[in-house]
């Protein structure tokens, strides 16, 4: 007991140094740098509800999207998109263009917002050709009762639901692809474990206690595999844990690796580590061999990536600019980053969503955190946790 005590004490640290650092100047290296590009083109609509509940949620969707301006009259618009809800699970989209109709469809739900949301998804492609993603549900942290627990929720906030309530430290939840389960480390047992949650069924258990740190779990694209960190009381390495169940050790370095994500196609991992001094982001194959350093030429400490599932050749990542962090986009492409978020204090933990254009992040200054939703494309941001200070991590699933 006095050994893993100790053991869990070092694993605290770990954590403590794997998260970024606040109100300390990085200096950023220029070369390579480029600027958020110019805002793109955006559609003029019109949003109508008979529901003010629903015009409330159509309007502020289609501002915070950055494709679109939302406009007040049908004459400057080119679309006029009216959503109304229909029964418990439905919702009725109808798309109107210069008065011709062109879309009229009831969409169904898990639920009438999750409808409304679907409907807004289907507005966005039949409009824009693009994906939406405002049907996703997102899993984050809050702090509101004192404890770090894990919470689910819809994209806008609307509506919120307590998965743990341990009133010990829960930390980094991750969801399944299909979002049946989420993974995260908690301390219910007295140690930096990791846990799977089974929403189905409620049913929770660990999938790994050892020694040590336990950290950072995250599934494949597939759900089969999941990537994670373990210390085994000694430097924190990247493990995978087969389908099979086996545990499989894929770096041996001197370095503290640190949030591992899964390329699309789940034949890569990047990570960070910091073997060579600060933390870099590193890229390997899923199933083992060498790794190399992503050449990202933006500053001295980068951490926590998340690989684009739309686009291979993007990784987000936070970065420390100045005397903060910011979100940058590595795009391996061009071999080149660019800043893509503009808060004071610190931008950390992004997490793309669906369409590969916007990312979920926290942003923390002072004693608050809340979670903004970024258009990489514009480099505008906008709070969607509302009033709420004590929010962060945020997971992503559709």
């Amino acid at each position: 007991m006095i050994l893993r005590s100790l053991i869990s004490f070092r694993a605290t640290l770990l954590i403590l140094i794997t998260l970024p650092f606040a109100g300390v100047a990085f200096a950023q290296i220029d070369g390579g740098t480029v600027n958020v590009r110019g805002i793109p083109a955006t559609t003029p609509v019109v949003v109508a509800s008979g529901n003010s509940s629903t015009k409330a949620i159509l309007t502020t969707a289609f501002r915070i999207h950055g494709g679109f301006e939302v406009v007040n009259s049908s004459d400057q618009a080119d679309f006029v998109i009216t959503v109304d809800p229909v029964g418990s699970q439905g919702a009725r989209l109808s798309i109107t263009s210069a008065g011709r109709s062109l879309l009229g469809e009831t969409v169904a739900g898990s639920s009438s917002l999750n409808a409304v949301y679907k409907a807004i998804d289907r507005a966005i492609y039949k409009t824009r050709g693009k994906k939406g993603f405002f049907s996703g549900k997102i899993a984050f942290i809050s702090e509101e009762t004192g404890f770090t627990e894990v919470c689910t929720t819809d994209l806008l906030f609307r509506k919120i639901s307590m998965l743990t309530q341990d009133r010990v430290s829960a930390v980094r939840p991750r969801w399944s692809p299909d979002g049946s389960s989420i993974v995260y480390t908690s301390y219910k047992a007295g140690f930096p474990d990791i846990y799977r949650l089974d929403l189905r069924n409620n049913r929770r258990e660990v999938i790994a206690n050892y020694k040590g740190l336990n950290m950072d779990a995250r599934y494949s694209p597939d759900g089969t595999r999941i990537a994670m960190i373990i210390s085994g009381g000694k430097n924190a390495d990247v493990w995978v844990r087969e389908s099979s169940g086996r545990m499989k050790n894929l770096t041996k370095s001197r370095g503290l690796e640190a949030s591992p994500s899964w390329s699309p196609d789940g034949t890569r991992l990047v990570f960070s580590s910091d073997e060579r001094g600060g933390p870099q982001l590193y890229v390997m194959p899923s199933h083992g061999g060498s790794y190399r350093r992503l050449a990202t030429n933006i500053s001295g400490h980068c951490a926590q990536p998340d690989w684009n599932p739309e686009f291979s050749n993007q990784i987000a990542f936070s970065a420390a600019i100045g005397s903060g962090r910011q979100i940058v986009i590595f795009d391996s492409t061009v071999g080149k980053s660019r800043i893509v978020s503009n808060d004071r204090g610190d931008a950390i933990e992004p997490q793309w969503l669906k369409d590969g254009r916007h990312l979920l992040y926290t942003h923390r200054r002072a004693n608050r955190s809340e979670i903004k939703i970024l258009d990489s494309l514009s480099g505008k941001s906008y709070v969607i946790s509302g009033s709420r200070t004590k929010v962060s991590q945020p997971s992503y699933v559709q």
